[in-house]
């Protein structure tokens, strides 16, 4: 035999709930807010490792824009960029991304070492101008 109390308890719970949703539906301070979220950039995040895994070079730039200025985490930008330049060679997308990396940990010589490597290493113009919009956004 079910207690009259837990019986009682529970129905006040089962009634509760619609009472909740509609507040929470009226006030538009509760809830998500337009706009960027974090989870939004952490599925980002997610669909450019998924790009990466299959060996897409060209989500390193988004990667950095992730690891690197949201996150602040060098390791896993390294981690990645090592992974890429392994299975599809050291392109001009590798070379931007490790740019970026040496300019978070501050090493300017080496981000210009591995800026004007990707310049040379861009495949076409298109792939080139890419590329200078990268190295533009750290060269003053």
């Amino acid at each position: 035999m079910t207690d009259i109390k837990t019986f009682c308890g529970g129905l006040a719970l089962i009634a509760l709930v619609p009472a909740l949703l509609l507040w929470q539906s009226s006030n538009t301070s509760k809830g998500t807010s337009p706009g960027v979220s974090r989870y939004n950039v952490d599925h980002l995040g997610s669909i450019v490792t998924e790009y990466l895994y299959i060996g897409k070079p060209q989500a390193l730039d988004l990667l950095c824009n992730y690891a690197l200025d949201c996150d602040g985490n060098g390791i896993y930008a390294a981690t990645w960029i090592d992974y890429i330049a392994a299975k599809c060679g050291e392109c001009a997308d590798v070379h931007a991304a490790r740019g970026r990396l040496a300019a978070f940990v501050g090493d300017r010589q080496r981000m210009r070492r591995e800026f004007d490597a990707a310049l040379a290493a861009a495949r076409d113009g298109e792939e080139r101008d890419h590329i200078r919009a990268i190295v533009g956004r750290y060269r003053q």
